[in-house]
C-alpha cells in the first residue's frame, strides 16, 4: 500500500508525490503538460508570478494498492491522460 498526493495548477495535474515502504518518489509531468499550463495561464491573463502561483493547489493524500514504484508509474500515465483532456479557454481580453 502506498499513498500519493497530486499538485495541480488549476485543474491540471502538474506533479505528484508517492510515499510507501519508507520510500518517497516525486515526479513532474511532461513538458507537454507544462506547456499546456503556460498556455492556460496566458489565456486567463495569469501572467504575473503572483497570479500564476495562486493557481497551485495540493490534493489530499490518497491510499492506493501497490508498491511506491507501481503507484508512481501508474499515476504518471493516468495524470498525463487527464492533463491531455483539459481544454484551454479562449483568451480573455
Amino acid at each position: 500500500m502506498a499513498k500519493y498526493r497530486i499538485m495541480y495548477w488549476k485543474e491540471i495535474p502538474q506533479s505528484f508525490t508517492v510515499e510507501g515502504d519508507g520510500q518517497t518518489i516525486k515526479k513532474e509531468l511532461s513538458q507537454k503538460v507544462q506547456n499546456k499550463i503556460d498556455a492556460y495561464a496566458m489565456a486567463i491573463n495569469a501572467t504575473s508570478t503572483t497570479d500564476y502561483a495562486k493557481q497551485y493547489k495540493r490534493g489530499q493524500w490518497t491510499e492506493r494498492e501497490g508498491t511506491t514504484e507501481e503507484v508512481a508509474n501508474a499515476l504518471l500515465v493516468e495524470l498525463e491522460d487527464e492533463a491531455a483532456r483539459v481544454e484551454i479557454p479562449k483568451k480573455q481580453i
